[in-house]
């Protein structure tokens, strides 16, 4: 009887992952290629459009301020990254100078993120 060989710990969580992987046919993966595309272009729209100051009120969701009292280092970033939108660059300075960093970076990987999407979407729609 021949023994098997022992799988690496990268092997086993890479059999874990394809228990999870969902292949879709070409067609489907337009159609979600499509619903994609459609919530990249329409979530910052209405980020946009909301009032400027739609996050500053309310209660904070930072598990920091609500289990501890004491803000943490990204308290005030959608706020500030808010106010930076619409061009609120002192508002958005004493929410929280993060939002400076943050508001391009996000910006930037949402673009990419569009950009490889609608390749792809290019790509499968020539296929068929």
């Amino acid at each position: 009887m021949a023994l098997m060989p022992q799988k690496t710990s990268k092997q086993k969580w890479v059999d874990k992952l394809t228990l999870f992987r969902i292949s879709f046919s070409p067609v489907q993966r337009i159609a979600l290629s499509r619903v994609i595309l459609c919530f990249l272009v329409v979530t910052p729209v209405i980020i946009f459009l909301l009032p400027i100051d739609f996050f500053d009120q309310g209660t904070s969701l930072c598990l920091s301020q609500l289990l501890f009292d004491s803000e943490c280092y990204a308290c005030g970033l959608t706020r500030g990254c808010k106010h930076l939108l619409h061009l609120d660059v002192e508002n958005a300075f004493a929410y929280n100078m993060g939002s400076f960093l943050a508001l391009p970076l996000v910006s930037f990987l949402w673009l990419k993120w569009f950009i490889s999407e609608w390749r792809l979407y290019r790509s499968l729609r020539h296929r068929i």
